[in-house]
């Protein structure tokens, strides 16, 4: 198969992997309305483990176990870990426009990772997309100038970096780990956050059918999404995919206004144009490089 088509397939699974997590986003954030994070984490990733062994058991998988703690693995589920233990703690002393500004310096980093650590030749074309697509974000969500703790941006900006450390980790997978192996991981990393923050002191709530309904409906959601971005990444180039983590605003744009009856602002809506512009434009490079490696050539 063509990088090229790698590529598009890649940008593919990450905008599926942003919408299912846009989902788990809304049903987790009405359980937070009743447990706190660690409960939450906890019990979400209790109902995922047993959709993943119906999953496993159903195509015979349990021969490749071993293989869901490789060392590259078990180091990207560590990861996770502590994406999400700084993002939380970053989250309870900043304003939610201004974390997300942050968190959404992710595809950056990315380009930028796999210029050094992947020797990915990105020219400026690839950089104007990512550019231009994090402009787009700025319009959106517009960070209200808030002031927050050195400590809180630190801890935010901490979990953007590790959010791309840990996407460069799975690009670097080997391929004889599959990728529901390493879902399986993932959800344990998760989990084992939940338990942390329950053993530092979190209380412990009545769990009620209504949220045990919503968590199990996050369960399925998170692990289409964990296994969505680990697709998106396992042969693509980084630097074609990364800026498709845009397309987050896109997914929250349709359903807030699809469920929630929310009316983007023009100012708004500007953005959005710029996000889909840059991934259309991004989508539209990957189309002429697949002709330009056909005929002999690439283009970055």
């Amino acid at each position: 198969m063509l990088q090229s088509q790698k590529n598009l397939r890649g940008i593919a699974a990450m905008m599926i992997a942003m919408l299912f997590f846009v989902g788990n986003d809304a049903l987790m954030k009405l359980a937070r309305g009743s447990l706190e994070t660690g409960q939450a984490l906890f019990v979400r990733g209790l109902f995922a483990l047993a959709m993943l062994t119906v999953a496993i058991s159903m195509m015979r998988g349990w021969r490749l176990l071993p293989l869901a703690f490789h060392r590259l693995a078990l180091l990207r589920a560590a990861t996770e870990s502590m994406v999400a233990a700084l993002y939380i703690s970053a989250l309870s002393a900043m304003a939610l426009a201004d974390i997300t500004a942050v968190l959404m310096l992710t595809p950056l980093i990315l380009t930028a990772l796999s210029v050094f650590l992947l020797q990915e030749k990105v020219g400026w074309r690839r950089w104007s997309a990512v550019i231009v697509g994090f402009i787009g974000i700025l319009l959106v969500i517009r960070p209200g100038g808030q002031v927050a703790p050195f400590w809180a941006v630190a801890m935010a900006f901490g979990s953007a970096v590790l959010v791309a450390v840990r996407d460069v980790m799975t690009r670097r997978m080997p391929v004889a780990v599959p990728s529901l192996m390493l879902t399986l991981t993932t959800t344990l990393g998760t989990m084992a956050g939940g338990i942390a923050m329950l053993a530092a002191g979190q209380s412990w709530q009545p769990l009620t059918t209504p949220v045990l309904l919503i968590l199990a409906g996050a369960a399925l959601l998170v692990l289409i999404g964990n296994f969505a971005i680990i697709e998106a990444f396992r042969d693509a180039d980084i630097s074609a995919v990364s800026p498709f983590r845009y397309s987050v605003i896109l997914w929250a744009g349709i359903l807030g206004f699809s469920v929630f009856g929310e009316i983007p602002t023009a100012l708004s809506l500007v953005g959005l144009a710029l996000v889909i512009a840059s991934g259309l434009y991004t989508v539209h490079r990957e189309r002429v490089r697949r002709r330009e490696e056909a005929g002999g050539d690439t283009a970055p």
